[in-house]
């Protein structure tokens, strides 16, 4: 009776893990890293960093000072992106928005973003410091032309001066 016992369990217990192997190889792998590729929940699961803009429009210059808050809410799989930390990323005083008009009568499309990068100012290893900068975005409607910051100075008069923000944490994040 317990040789049976053993047979039917080890049975069950090969096929389950033959279905799982086909069934990771037919799918590239994806439930491989949606198991067991899940990337580290930070050991600090919120951050506030201070920041100070400076930037010119229209030979004028203009201060922001606000803080940008990053919430650490999960960590999500989708098919097409993997695993990933999920953030609440937001600039305080600023109805939830990442970026400022600067003349949003005149160029409804020119503003200056503020990347969430809060993997990069959280601590995450391999989080790059380059896409964390703000930069100054503008679509001519007209044309259809999109510019940037290099171009917008002789374009529509803008230009960041200079950008402050608090030190990112470091060793929140393990890789």
């Amino acid at each position: 009776m317990k040789k049976k016992l053993w047979i039917v369990l080890g049975s069950v217990v090969l096929v389950v893990g033959l279905a799982f192997a086909a069934l990771n190889f037919l799918t590239g792998g994806i439930l491989t890293e949606a198991i067991f590729d899940r990337p580290s929940k930070p050991k600090v699961k919120h951050g506030e960093f201070p920041f100070e803009l400076v930037y010119e429009y229209n030979n004028e210059q203009f201060t922001i000072k606000e803080t940008l808050v990053c919430d650490f809410e999960g960590i999500s799989f989708s098919l097409d992106g993997g695993n990933s930390r999920d953030w609440n990323c937001y600039i305080t005083n600023n109805d939830n928005k990442h970026y400022y008009y600067l003349d949003e009568a005149k160029y409804p499309t020119l503003r200056i973003e503020i990347p969430k990068s809060a993997d990069y100012y959280m601590g995450a290893p391999d989080a790059r410091a380059d896409l964390a900068a703000p930069y100054i975005f503008f679509i001519d409607e007209s044309t259809g032309t999109t510019y940037y910051e290099q171009d917008l100075m002789n374009v529509v008069g803008a230009r960041i001066i200079s950008w402050e923000i608090s030190e990112p944490l470091v060793g929140n994040i393990k890789k």
